[in-house]
């Protein structure tokens, strides 16, 4: 009898413990609001959780609900001011919501917590390229790639912003690059500017 109960109880605090890996489950398959759901049952009977408010997060991004993720990726930094993830994604946010500004910032503070980030300097880079400083993004598209050789978007941003400098041999070898990486928009650039 007592081992009946045991099992019981155990049962129930596993199901408690899992609505943060359903979540993640949801996420994975693209059922964002059930995921945020399950993310919010966590939350409720838990204490909170950076990874937990920062996946929320996620799924509220994917939804396109800017002002819940923002919110969840703040007090991720609240909780954890060192993480990485948080202010890659508040980088990644300003940007689509054309805060140029503050995704530099945002990327820049990825940064500090490790500048071997590919992620960062992409990120960084683009924010920058919008914002016209040509040699500053040209530095960090050229960073990303020297961390990560793979890193398709950045050797096809790279080579748009040497097409602008009128730069066309060295910016086709970055967009066969890119073509070769299978980035999608790559082979259209590529038509157009590398024959």
């Amino acid at each position: 009898m007592r081992f009946i109960v045991v099992f019981i109880l155990l049962g129930l605090l596993s199901c408690r413990s899992d609505s943060s890996n359903q979540g993640d489950d949801f996420f994975e398959k693209g059922q964002y609001k059930k995921a945020i759901e399950a993310y919010n049952d966590y939350l409720s009977s838990n204490a909170k959780k950076a990874s937990v408010l920062y996946n929320r997060g996620r799924a509220y991004e994917e939804l396109g609900d800017f002002k819940n993720a923002e919110m969840d990726f703040i007090a991720v930094l609240e909780m954890d001011e060192k993480n990485l993830s948080a202010f890659l994604s508040l980088s990644k946010l300003y940007y689509s919501q054309k805060a140029y500004n503050k995704a530099v910032i945002f990327a820049d503070k990825a940064l500090e917590q490790n500048e071997n980030s590919a992620q960062g300097h992409f990120l960084s880079a683009r924010a920058k390229h919008q914002l016209g400083y040509v040699e500053s993004a040209m530095e960090s598209y050229t960073s990303a790639i020297n961390i990560n050789r793979d890193f398709g978007e950045a050797y096809l941003y790279r080579g748009a912003l040497k097409i602008h400098n009128g730069q066309n041999s060295s910016a086709c070898e970055d967009i066969r690059k890119a073509v070769a990486l299978n980035v999608r928009e790559a082979k259209a650039v590529q038509e157009k500017y590398c024959k």
